[in-house]
């Protein structure tokens, strides 16, 4: 589904790619971190080649879904680009969910293969033997469930798989994002707003040929494929393949490939920037360090400046809209603690935000006013995956309703103070309130549970549980419900407990979380 945008013959993925293999064949493409090893633009298309054919020879047609669970490891960039391949639309999907996140987004996309790291083979098995559907599997080790990855690529053609007809409009990619009910939404994008989305990340981040490009977090956000990905390989750079975001192998990446480019969140910056011995490092290669999911404190945009590179970047968006504004080196430290000014691309406004009110996206609020903002661009999604209402809920005219409320100050720098559904924005990752609250009242002992974001200097936010039991409940005992009892994913469990006589509610029963925020 497109929303209001006309299509137009733009490159595709599958095509920037076998153009850099054509014009640039024996340069190199992906450096395998740690192992010494580097695939040429020749060899990664010839890998791409043979996953995508692996993939027909198992049945797999254009628009079928194939999900992936994988690391920040070679198979991620070579399966991805095989099912551009072929047509098939890969679905990146948050590796540390647990099994029942798991079996509702199989179910709900529906996929014809799944390829998972073996090493999730238990989460991954467990959720497809309950699926309502019974998807082919593949891991990068055979298990009793699953071929092996490799097997099925070495023993399939390098010939690139015959050109499939396209108007743009086609679905591209999906990732998976949380809702404001705790369940995650399809986000798709069609072969045109695929091709905006790694444009826009090439011109904002001014990558080329000689850039070496590294992910500090996980490829499966669109902080990752779309700040990384896809925008290297469109741009022809080098992509650096490293699972290991500690901050010594980090460090030692940068020197040894001349890393350039670097997305990270600045919770991992800062353990990098926290590091002995950091500030004597040579890290003059880098030209633009991002640091995306939670706005810089000026404390820390200081210190990554004066410890890491002056190159520091702060990006704000959305999985939905991709980078909506920047904070840019000349910006900072000054204006740390905002997120900055409108990308090159794209239109942000700030409207009422009166609560029970559709504001219109043309009646914004005056300068040093809070309202919602809403956003427009080339790069905005085209749809939740088979949610048609959903969808145009998300949109007026044109523009996406981000929930989030923000401020613009007089010199055009947007804060962001806070989020209408009241989700929690933790080291990059959405953690639905309502799903952890739903979790901890299945304890025997909880009465009811209101859970909120609490600032944090690392985390951005960390999640606070304030519960109302009948019995003597400590934080530990419940940390352990949380962990084993009720499988929430590490990043979504409380940090902080306040145990209360009773939650503050509407006469109608509804929890008032706002009396709780800090």
């Amino acid at each position: 589904m497109v929303v209001g945008r006309a299509q137009l013959d733009m490159p595709s993925h599958r095509e920037y790619l076998e153009r850099n293999a054509d014009w640039r064949g024996g340069r190199r493409a992906l450096a395998i971190v740690g192992e010494g090893e580097a695939l040429t633009w020749r060899e990664f298309d010839e890998r791409a080649n043979q996953f995508g054919n692996a993939l027909r020879e198992r049945g797999v047609r254009s628009g079928d879904r194939v999900l992936f669970f994988l690391h920040n490891t070679r198979e991620f960039p070579l399966s991805i680009y095989g099912c551009y391949k072929v047509g098939a639309v890969p679905v990146p999907v948050n590796y540390m969910l647990t099994s029942a996140d798991v079996r509702y987004i199989l179910d709900d996309v529906n996929p014809q293969v799944v390829v998972y790291d073996a090493g999730l083979a238990d989460i991954v098995e467990n959720a497809a033997a309950d699926a309502i559907r019974d998807p082919d599997l593949v891991a990068t080790e055979e298990t009793s469930a699953a071929a092996d990855y490799w097997d099925i690529v070495d023993a399939a053609s390098n010939r690139r798989p015959p050109d499939l007809p396209s108007s743009g409009g086609e679905t591209a990619y999906i990732l998976y994002t949380s809702g404001t009910t705790g369940n995650p939404k399809g986000v798709t994008y069609t072969r045109e707003t695929a091709d905006r989305r790694a444009m826009e990340m090439v011109a904002m981040m001014g990558l080329s040929q000689d850039s070496v490009a590294l992910q500090l977090s996980p490829w499966f956000h669109a902080g990752g494929i779309d700040n990384t990905v896809h925008p290297t390989v469109t741009g022809g750079g080098t992509l650096l393949v490293q699972d290991d975001f500690d901050p010594e192998p980090a460090l030692d990446a940068i020197e040894t490939y001349g890393v350039t480019h670097i997305a990270s969140v600045p919770t991992l910056t800062k353990r990098i920037a926290d590091t002995p011995g950091a500030a004597e490092r040579d890290l003059s290669s880098v030209e633009c360090w991002i640091n995306m999911g939670s706005p810089l404190s000026q404390k820390n945009a200081e210190l990554f400046i004066e410890t890491l590179t002056p190159n520091v970047y702060n990006n704000y968006g959305t999985t939905e809209t991709l980078t909506d504004t920047v904070l840019r080196p000349e910006d900072l430290p000054e204006h740390a603690g905002t997120v900055g000014r409108p990308n090159i691309d794209k239109r942000v406004r700030v409207i009422d935000a009166e609560a029970g009110h559709r504001a219109s996206p043309d009646d914004t609020v005056p300068t040093g006013k809070p309202g919602q903002v809403v956003v427009k661009g080339p790069t905005v999604f085209d749809g939740y995956y088979g949610n048609m209402e959903a969808t145009k809920r998300a949109f007026t005219d044109g523009w996406y309703y981000t929930k989030d409320i923000g401020v613009k100050d007089t010199d055009g720098y947007l804060t962001i103070t806070g989020r209408m559904d009241d989700m929690i924005l933790s080291g990059g990752e959405l953690v639905s309130p309502v799903e952890v609250e739903d979790a901890l009242e299945r304890h025997p002992d909880v009465r009811g549970a209101i859970v909120v974001g609490e600032p944090d200097d690392e985390w951005g936010e960390r999640v606070k549980a304030f519960v109302a039991a009948d019995a003597d409940l400590s934080g530990d005992e419940l940390a352990a419900f949380a962990t084993e009892e009720a499988s929430l994913a590490s990043y979504k469990r409380p940090r902080e407990w306040v145990f209360v006589d009773e939650l503050e509610r509407t006469e109608t029963g509804k929890k008032q979380r706002f009396r709780y925020r800090s």
